[in-house]
């Protein structure tokens, strides 16, 4: 990701943190947007609009003037949790089990340090907390002895979470990425990405790729 910032930078982009789009216009020929970062208010204008905005984005697509409420989808919040596993990896490379109908399953994992990670499970949640309870550990201990036998539960401890915006809820059938462009909203230079659940960062060039050519050709 810093290189992608660096090589962003040195092609005159700017990397703005800490800062909300409150609204945006479509004018003739682009984009009013008023943005506040911090106490400020201002307004820039733009070409093109691309809504990224992960667990926002339909919240953001809400503040867009022009778009049809019914174009803009439910997000379910997802949770998911992950256990680190101390000591020396007895693995060399990722396992995993069966996949799940809502994620891939609990499963194994290296970093680039060689340090043996087990996660995501998933969990539908209504408020934004990253918390990992240690309550986790049993439910991590019983999904892991099933491809991994001589686990040792003492050493699974909780590590960190991550939160999915899926477009599908607890009970309903898988739903793919949902990228809007000018064919389904009607507004030239507007893309909106909803959805973008795992395998949303690694595919999340290509999906670049994707939008940039749709802005080309609309």
């Amino acid at each position: 990701m810093q290189s992608l910032l660096t090589e962003f930078e040195v092609q005159g982009g700017l990397f703005v943190a800490n800062t909300e789009m409150l609204s945006a216009v479509p004018e003739n020929h682009g984009f009013t947007a008023k943005l506040k970062s911090v106490n400020d208010l201002m307004s820039v204008t733009c070409d093109y609009l691309i809504n990224s905005g992960g667990l926002h984005s339909t919240k953001l697509a809400t503040s867009i003037e022009s778009i049809s409420p019914e174009l803009i989808p439910q997000l379910h919040w997802c949770r998911g949790h992950y256990f680190s596993y101390s000591g020396k990896s007895p693995f060399q490379h990722l396992i995993y089990p069966i996949p799940e109908s809502t994620g891939l399953g609990i499963h194994a994992s290296l970093d680039i340090g060689g340090q043996l990670k087990f996660g995501p499970d998933t969990e539908y949640i209504e408020q934004l907390k990253y918390g990992v309870d240690e309550s986790l550990k049993d439910k991590f201990f019983q999904a892991i002895s099933k491809y991994f036998p001589t686990v040792e539960r003492d050493k699974l401890q909780p590590a960190y979470s991550g939160i999915r915006p899926k477009l599908q809820g607890v009970h309903d059938t898988f739903q793919d990425f949902m990228i809007q462009t000018y064919h389904q909203h009607n507004i030239k230079g507007l893309i909106n990405l909803f959805g973008i659940d795992s395998p949303g960062l690694t595919s999340s060039l290509a999906i670049a790729d994707y939008v940039a050519k749709a802005i080309i050709d609309d």
